[in-house]
């Protein structure tokens, strides 16, 4: 007769058993979930509806956003973002080693995926500066750099040096004159790509304003000097991901497109069913980035009921090997303009990321299959909360560029800081060093339901099958 499984499974343990490694663990989302205490999706800040709308076709403008670096964010679609899968990994972010703990290893978003997935730059200077005007009047940067007046008495247009997207959008809505002025021209540009910044890849928590400091970079758009938007953009994106992981966190902002399509390449049992297009013919790849590849991918509002945060957590708590694309963009990069790959000679480089007060550490060393080579167990981080703790809030003298020069100092000798490892050949097996390393300090099981689900679905493999397959 069939062994029977247990209908009630044993005491289950989420993890960690050694708390060596996420040592912030007790303040951790997931801490909260396991416990009952289960907040639901967070709110995923962003303005996709506004900016698709603007298309931009003036090759004046164009032209300048090439100059600058960010012709890929231009080109990358604008898509919906599914609040429910983004919440279902960041409850899986650590904020100790900045990746995903997964049930078959660390994953993380890296530079790679930013120049590859938005065409961002990964060469060149980071995004630090001042983060206040010498005399401190916002509004008459704005008169000067994006040519329009904000009223005296107008106390929501600017907050501080932060501005409403709609004004910009509003501001770009109307196409240029033919016999536009090169300022007339430059400020229209600049009204344009800070509002894409601020949509796409620096959107904070308020969900409807954008830095002004980013001015700073664009304010030489006749030869402007080339600077890392890649880096900046995941420096942000950690930041948000770290906050969002942690109890009573309830919103998210940052580049949560890139998120999306990092988890719709990577894991690809999550990535709802693309649309085909209309004719048998895709046609030649545009000159895009790799986020054109998902434009056919309906939105979040469109797909099943079932695609909800329960589906997904369980769908990552019994996710397979075979499941994973650790290296998914290969049969892409020949076809791929060259602004998706120039830096690929620094994908792999220990770095720290900064874009003005933020800090965060790129550890490419700790998901070493994701380029193709052998995992062995990574160095061990020391977590530094005194960086996390930085940020604008009653700082805005702050001269970032002084306070972070160490770290300034470190990207640009990035070309020495690579990480190296033999090729990857198959899959590494369960009993190698790094997964008897990685089991007992990671965080499994998020929500007691999912966890007794996969050990039934575990116990009933095991009597049917036997031990043997159950080491497979």
């Amino acid at each position: 007769m069939e062994p029977q499984m247990n209908e009630k499974p044993a005491i289950v343990c989420p993890g960690p058993e050694n708390a060596s490694l996420l040592t912030h663990q007790q303040n951790h989302q997931s801490e909260a979930i396991w416990n009952g205490e289960d907040p639901g999706p967070l709110t995923c800040r962003g303005r996709f509806k506004e900016m698709a709308n603007i298309t931009m076709q003036d090759n004046r403008v164009i032209d300048i956003i090439k100059l600058v670096g960010l012709e890929g964010l231009f080109r990358a679609p604008s898509k919906g973002i599914d609040h429910c899968l983004i919440t279902a990994l960041v409850e899986r972010w650590q904020l100790e080693t900045h990746t995903f703990h997964l049930p078959h290893g660390e994953m993380s978003i890296t530079l790679e995926d930013v120049e590859v997935i938005l065409g961002l730059p990964i060469d060149g200077e980071v995004l630090i500066g001042l983060t206040a005007v010498e005399d401190g009047d916002w509004k008459q940067l704005c008169i000067e750099l994006l040519g329009f007046k904000v009223s005296v008495n107008d106390n929501t247009t600017l907050v501080g040096q932060r501005i409403l997207i709609s004004c910009l959008v509003q501001r770009i809505a109307e196409p240029l004159p033919h016999d536009a002025t090169e300022m007339q021209i430059h400020q229209y540009a600049r009204c344009y790509i800070l509002a894409l910044l601020g949509d796409k890849i620096f959107m904070d928590k308020s969900g409807d304003r954008v830095h002004l400091m980013f001015l700073e970079f664009l304010r030489n758009l006749c030869r402007p000097q080339q600077y890392s938007w890649g880096s900046g953009c995941l420096a942000w994106l950690y930041r948000e991901l770290c906050r969002a992981s942690q109890k009573d966190a309830s919103q998210i902002g940052g580049a949560l497109e890139l998120v999306q399509y990092w988890a719709w390449a990577r894991l690809p049992f999550l990535c709802p069913r693309i649309e085909p297009p209309p004719g048998s013919d895709d046609g030649p790849w545009p000159k895009a980035p790799l986020a054109f590849k998902w434009v056919r991918v309906p939105s979040p509002k469109s797909r099943p009921s079932g695609m909800a945060l329960i589906y997904y957590r369980e769908q990552l708590v019994r996710m397979q090997p075979g499941q994973i694309m650790w290296q998914p963009y290969e049969a892409d990069l020949g076809r791929l303009p060259a602004f998706c790959v120039a830096g690929r000679d620094t994908w792999t480089a220990r770095v720290p990321l900064l874009c003005f007060c933020i800090v965060e550490t790129h550890h490419p060393g700790r998901v070493l299959r994701q380029f193709g080579l052998v995992q062995e167990r990574p160095d061990h981080v020391v977590y530094d909360h005194r960086l996390h703790r930085i940020d604008l809030r009653g700082k805005v003298e702050k001269n970032c560029r002084e306070e972070h020069g160490p770290y300034i100092l470190t990207w640009g000798m990035r070309q020495q800081r690579l990480c190296h490892a033999p090729p990857q050949i198959g899959e590494i097996p369960r009993d190698h060093a790094y997964y008897r390393w990685y089991r007992p300090v990671t965080q499994k099981y998020v929500d007691r339901n999912r966890a007794k689900l996969d050990i039934m679905a575990y116990q009933k493999l095991y009597c049917v099958h036997g031990p043997a397959e159950k080491q497979q």
